[in-house]
């Protein structure tokens, strides 16, 4: 059995804002309630807005910080149904699934990086069109999507691999690629607790 464990909260971008973050702590972060925000963000029209656009306005007219304005801003065009979880500004959607890892962060890193170890668990064929060793690498997969999988060490030589597929075309193929990456790093888990990743193929 695995002792590896999965991480089940796996994506913020395909969970409804208010599920990510609570209203004490966006309350307490930004000084008003989500529906306080809300109200304001209707007031000044802000359901015509681009994305860009309302997340500036906070930042410039209430002194909102950027990272709060960006989530804020997600939350909003959620609940106004401008965009549905897990959908980009651009239309298309993402999943992002993650996974940590009982080996160091340069085995974790061979494991996605190297052709002949992927090939052990990954199950599609996928091209390398980048890496930045031993943090991230990106894939580009035959059906036109791509990936960017980041490696970050954690504790006690433990690893979190992290896969973040975009340019899906909906949310039904959001929850079938989450399914496939959860079964996949499954598998890269699995070899990692009986035969390290970097093992000699």
């Amino acid at each position: 059995m695995s002792t590896a464990a999965p991480d089940d909260a796996a994506t913020a971008a395909a969970r409804a804002h208010h599920e990510v973050v609570g209203d004490r702590a966006l309350q307490q972060a930004t000084g008003r309630s989500r529906a306080d925000w809300y109200a304001l963000l209707d007031a000044a029209g802000a359901t015509g807005w681009r994305h860009r656009e309302t997340a500036g306005w906070l930042v410039r007219e209430h002194g909102v910080d950027a990272w709060w304005a960006q989530g804020l801003t997600v939350g909003y065009e959620q609940t106004r149904g401008i965009r549905v979880p897990g959908q980009r500004q651009d239309g298309s959607f993402e999943c992002s699934v993650s996974r940590t890892l009982p080996v160091d962060r340069e085995r974790a890193f061979a494991a996605v990086a190297d052709d002949a170890l992927r090939a052990r668990w990954l199950d599609v064929p996928v091209q390398l069109t980048g890496a930045t060793p031993p943090a991230s690498v990106r894939w580009s997969l035959a059906d036109g999507t791509r990936a960017v999988v980041r490696v970050e060490a954690v504790r006690d030589g433990a690893t979190r691999v992290v896969v973040q597929h975009a340019r899906l075309p909906d949310a039904e193929a959001v929850a079938e690629a989450r399914a496939a990456w959860r079964d996949r790093l499954a598998a890269l888990a699995d070899l990692a607790v009986t035969s390290g990743p970097a093992a000699d193929a």
